[in-house]
């Protein structure tokens, strides 16, 4: 039986559970009074950020697994007024360390993505860093007709620059490119 200290009482069942880096699970459950998305390893367990819901929601409210770092993972959510929003926790606490919404670049290898900040081309597109924890902000180019969401695609992403695609005002393909910080 688990218990959660002071917020959840009652049975609950493992819903289901990946694997991650460095010897953590993801595991999803259930209990008598919500559905939990937690990290766990070595008999220590820690809710990812506040992430629950109601018993009888569906699990894709809680996020699916979208990339798994070092140190750090990040779950991915479909939302009725944006299409993706992603999270970025930290795997030892759980703690929530960034978040944006569509991604556009993913290299596990390297530990980077790539994702849209607020406010899609009136905003800023992120480079999250894994290997380091930190993250570096561009200004999303205005000169495009895309409003929301799925607006970039990465190029080239390398330690002296980032090229990012998309569709300017008079709907043609147009390169910018970005200086990394």
């Amino acid at each position: 039986m688990f218990h959660l200290p002071g917020r959840h009482r009652g049975t609950d069942s493992i819903i289901k559970s990946i694997n991650l880096k460095r010897g953590y699970t993801l595991v999803y459950r259930h209990t008598d009074t919500a559905n939990l998305v937690l990290i766990e390893k070595g008999g220590i367990s820690n809710e990812a950020g506040e992430e629950q819901a109601d018993p009888k929601m569906p699990l894709d409210v809680l996020g699916s697994l979208y990339a798994d770092f070092d140190n750090t993972f990040a779950l991915i959510t479909h939302l009725p007024d944006s299409p993706l929003k992603i999270t970025i926790y930290d795997k030892k606490t759980g703690g929530m360390l960034v978040y944006g919404k569509t991604p556009f670049y993913l290299d596990t290898i390297r530990g980077l993505m790539m994702y849209e900040g607020a406010y899609g081309k009136a905003g800023m597109l992120v480079l999250y860093d894994s290997k380091n924890g930190k993250t570096e902000l561009y200004l999303a180019p205005a000169d495009t007709p895309c409003f929301c969401c799925c607006c970039w695609k990465a190029t080239e992403v390398s330690d002296k620059e980032i090229k990012i695609e998309y569709i300017n005002m008079n709907y043609e393909k147009a390169v910018k490119v970005y200086e990394r910080k």
